[in-house]
């Protein structure tokens, strides 16, 4: 698969996971709740920074991004969730699961781009790999007992 595929995959999980974060942040329920309301704020404006980012990179290598939800849920490896109330631990495990996948996808698309002589695109990644690494051991430090 072409780096501008793989990329576009990973903008349709970053639109998916956006919406998650929405039903995380409003279905949120027990004594956590305002710590973690707060949390998935920011987490679903970061999103929307990412998507915005490789949307545009996607475009600046000439490639078309997807731009519908429709598409995205077509190709996109994250699942949404049910409109229902969800506990604090819960809600950290099912965004933990997913950030683990994107810092592999990260991963790997750094490494296309490396192989392909992109060293703007393996850059960005590069970047988004330390941030999901950081938030990785935030999210299992939270979990711990």
């Amino acid at each position: 698969m072409n780096l501008i595929n793989k990329l576009n995959i990973f903008l349709a999980d970053q639109q998916i996971f956006y919406v998650k974060l929405h039903n995380l942040h409003w279905y949120l329920a027990g004594s956590s709740f305002f710590t973690l309301h707060a949390k998935f704020e920011e987490l679903y404006n970061q999103t929307a920074t990412v998507a915005d980012d490789v949307a545009e990179r996607i475009l600046a290598l000439g490639g078309k991004p997807i731009g519908s939800v429709k598409k995205a849920l077509e190709v996109s490896g994250v699942r949404e969730l049910d409109d229902t109330k969800i506990a604090g631990q819960e809600a950290v495990n099912v965004l933990l699961a997913d950030v683990k996948a994107f810092n592999e996808a990260s991963k790997e698309i750094r490494g296309l781009a490396g192989e392909a002589g992109d060293g703007v695109t393996e850059d960005q990644f590069n970047g988004y790999v330390g941030a999901y690494e950081k938030l990785i051991w935030m999210l299992e430090a939270y979990l711990e007992k």
